[in-house]
């Protein structure tokens, strides 16, 4: 049987507004980071706090594309590419069932 290809959406207008994803931080409405997301944020020297504190901090201009999972076409994450520390960082998230939840925080390597 053929294994069925994952297929992506993209778009260049974000899903979620940065209001709404900084008031979901603000009020602690946060599904825990993955042990993964922890791992390469302080990979980066960032300590949980300070990697919510950053997307506080975002703006429209850092957006870069918001885009589906892979296994999952009617689920879409938005990414953000900002400098911090002189460091470029990757961040993507999501809101599920009205909560925030950060599913990438790490150095951008494109």
């Amino acid at each position: 049987m053929a294994k069925k290809k994952n297929t992506y959406s993209f778009k260049r207008t974000p899903t979620y507004p940065l209001k709404e994803i900084k008031k979901l931080i603000k009020t602690n409405n946060i599904i825990p980071a993955s042990t993964k997301v922890i791992q390469d944020a302080n990979n980066m020297c960032f300590t949980m706090h300070e990697a919510y504190e950053e997307i506080l901090k975002l703006e429209r201009k850092d957006f870069y594309k918001s885009g589906t999972q892979p296994n999952n076409q009617r689920v879409w994450q938005d990414t953000y590419k900002k400098e911090v520390k002189g460091c470029r960082i990757y961040i993507k998230f999501k809101v599920s069932k009205g909560k925030f939840l950060l599913t990438s925080f790490k150095q951008d390597e494109s």
